[in-house]
């Protein structure tokens, strides 16, 4: 009988330690998640940005297309000049 108890609190303790050491993992990842999101800077709205560039209504002149379509592989010069 002294044996089964000794076995169940030896169980008992062993479980209790994996569990604590799992809480430790599991705080010490959740700390550097924290970290690591706290160095992250928010998104800069460029809505505002985009809107003045489209009513300029830039026209590219037709060595900066060419420049364009040399640099990028792609054939860039539209309708829209873009």
């Amino acid at each position: 009988m002294t044996d089964d108890l000794i076995d169940t609190q030896k169980a008992f303790y062993e479980n209790q330690m994996a569990q604590r050491k799992d809480q430790e993992v599991k705080e010490r990842q959740w700390k550097e998640v924290q970290q690591n999101t706290a160095m992250l800077q928010p998104i800069v709205d460029m809505k505002d940005a985009y809107a003045q560039v489209v009513a300029k209504n830039y026209q590219p002149s037709q060595q900066e297309i060419e420049y364009r379509r040399f640099t990028s592989g792609s054939y860039i010069d539209n309708a829209k000049g873009n």
